[in-house]
């Protein structure tokens, strides 16, 4: 038997039910949050992983820096103390030289290497006779240093004409060094007379006979 409302009222107890969200939506929504999640907690992890990395070569590359200025430390000394050495032979070959060539007299490598030796900073590299001139060649470490050497040997009494011929700026090892070329007329001293030797009596008048 079929009913038919005519009024149009709901029956009491029959109420319709709300619709609710689809279940798929649900589950779409509960997965994109499960998704950032661990895509959070896995970009954390290599972030916390690389920065560590990132921290450990900082202190290498530190390290190395200081191994590195400590090395270039122990470079320059080795090579002021190569330097050194090498000023040391290059003087010790000259002398070496003379003596062996007999390029000079003994007292002219005296005298020359008594004023010389005044300076630490300057040494000969060679010396030899040019006519009647002595020609030297030399290496110092400043201007300054060449001439307290023109001085000196003015003023030694035995280094005449003293002439400045060349001088120029020569750097080796990182140091700064002049190159010089100087040219004498050396006029060694009078020998002194020999010890003991008598004075010429100076003339005098002829003594009489006694009782004249």
């Amino acid at each position: 038997m079929i009913k038919i409302n005519l009024l149009g009222i709901t029956p009491s107890g029959a109420a319709p039910a709300a619709p609710g969200p689809p279940v798929t939506a649900l589950r779409q929504a509960l997965y994109f949050v499960v998704g950032a999640v661990v895509a959070g907690v896995v970009v954390f992890f290599f972030w916390a992983y690389w920065n560590s990395d990132i921290k450990k070569l900082d202190a290498q590359i530190a390290k190395e820096v200081i191994e590195q200025n400590r090395l270039k430390t122990i470079q320059a000394e080795n090579q002021r103390y190569l330097a050194q050495r090498q000023q040391l032979e290059r003087r010790i070959n000259t002398i070496q030289q003379l003596i062996n060539g007999r390029s000079g007299p003994v007292d002219l490598m005296i005298n020359i290497g008594n004023i010389v030796n005044k300076a630490d900073d300057l040494y000969i590299l060679t010396m030899v006779p040019d006519g009647a001139r002595t020609a030297i060649k030399g290496q110092a470490s400043s201007v300054n240093s060449i001439a307290n050497l023109i001085s000196n040997l003015k003023n030694s009494g035995v280094f005449q004409d003293v002439q400045l011929r060349q001088y120029y700026q020569d750097d080796q090892f990182n140091r700064l060094s002049f190159k010089f070329n100087i040219d004498f007329v050396y006029k060694p001293p009078a020998p002194a007379p020999p010890a003991g030797q008598q004075q010429a009596a100076a003339p005098g008048t002829a003594g009489r006979p006694a009782g004249q």
